[in-house]
């Protein structure tokens, strides 16, 4: 099952897949974007935090000693952030750009075994919790985890063009800045 995070970057949505970049395709199944949940959540905000194109890393509604306050908010609450990363770019195996039935992009990610662990031991301890999406250093997202994360996921990715999107895939395997 794979499922779908929606990352707004500077008030656009972001989609991303794993290591291999890969063009549009519709190889792939509808019903895996059918069993997927959207976890989608507005703006952006907070401090440029490393230098990782993409981390995911716990987050709370409740201030915890140690966490940095985001600027994101989910329903009425300030997210805190866990200073410790718990997946970032390096951890993703391929990415597969894709066009929804919508016509909007959405990237494909597949995490290599120590990122798929990683994540799902995140999303596990974070059920029902968020997860802060990190894009560029800057905490974008805060998605509600409502079950267990594996290996592959979707971002979707509305408001992004062609070119920034296709940009957004080759930084996350690697590719130039």
């Amino acid at each position: 099952m794979s499922h779908m995070l929606g990352l707004p970057v500077s008030g656009r949505y972001t989609s991303f897949m794993s290591k291999t970049f890969s063009p549009p395709s519709r190889r792939f199944p509808r019903v895996l974007v059918v069993l997927a949940f959207a976890l989608q959540v507005g703006c952006s905000g907070g401090k440029a935090t490393t230098n990782h194109v993409l981390e995911l890393r716990a987050g709370s509604i409740s201030e915890v000693d140690g966490w940095d306050r985001t600027e994101l908010v989910v329903g009425g609450s300030r997210i805190w952030m866990d200073p410790a990363v718990a997946v970032h770019e390096d951890m993703i195996d391929s990415v597969e750009k894709r066009i929804e039935a919508s016509g909007s992009p959405e990237l494909l990610i597949r995490l290599d075994p120590r990122g798929a662990a990683r994540l799902e031991r995140l999303s596990i301890e974070q059920l029902s919790r968020p997860i802060v999406i990190v894009v560029d250093g800057l905490p974008s997202s805060a998605p509600i985890v409502l079950s267990p994360l594996k290996s592959l996921f979707i971002i979707s990715a509305p408001h992004l063009g062609e070119i920034e999107i296709d940009d957004l895939a080759r930084r996350l395997v690697g590719g130039a800045d």
